[in-house]
């Protein structure tokens, strides 16, 4: 949380909480798998790739890809005064997948989990979050509990009449 006072200003802090680290990864029970196209698999089934797409050069499919480092801070500012705090917003995905070698009868379980960033977004602790789509207003709630309190009107919600 960074407070800005009469005229708003930059954002200079960086985050101090996460509420969870997303991680790409393939874990597997049988025969080494290639991890990449595992994930390449689970990114067409998701909608983050295409069946044309080669997935060589897709983040998806970065086993141990991690986000951004949380301590950097980003160029933006507000021209308004107030307790401000800035969140990102990850979609996890995942699924259990069955792999069969080629030309092998050998089988392979496993369990593949990727993410992708769904927004971003600054809340104003004094400010009721009242606006976007349901998972949206959920982040956003969840980040002004924890930066802004329980009882901020941003964590309360529209008009601060509650959840």
């Amino acid at each position: 949380m960074q407070t800005l006072g009469k005229g708003g200003g930059k954002f200079t802090k960086a985050p101090k909480h996460r509420v969870s680290w997303p991680e790409t990864a393939v874990s597997a029970h049988g025969p080494a798998v290639p991890r990449r196209d595992v994930l390449f698999s689970l990114a067409k089934l998701v909608g983050e790739a295409q069946e044309s797409d080669t997935g060589a050069d897709m983040a998806f499919t970065d086993v141990g890809r991690e986000p951004d480092d949380p301590n950097q801070s980003r160029a933006v500012s507000t021209a308004g005064a107030g307790r401000y705090v800035m969140y990102d917003e990850a979609h996890i995905v995942e699924a259990d997948f069955q792999y069969t070698c080629p030309r092998s009868p050998a089988v392979t379980i496993g369990h593949a989990k990727s993410w992708t960033m769904e927004g971003a977004g600054i809340l104003e602790c004094g400010t009721p979050i009242d606006s976007g789509g349901q998972a949206h207003l959920a982040v956003a709630r969840e980040a002004a509990r924890i930066s802004c309190g329980p009882e901020s009107l941003a964590a309360r919600g529209q008009g601060g009449s509650g959840r």
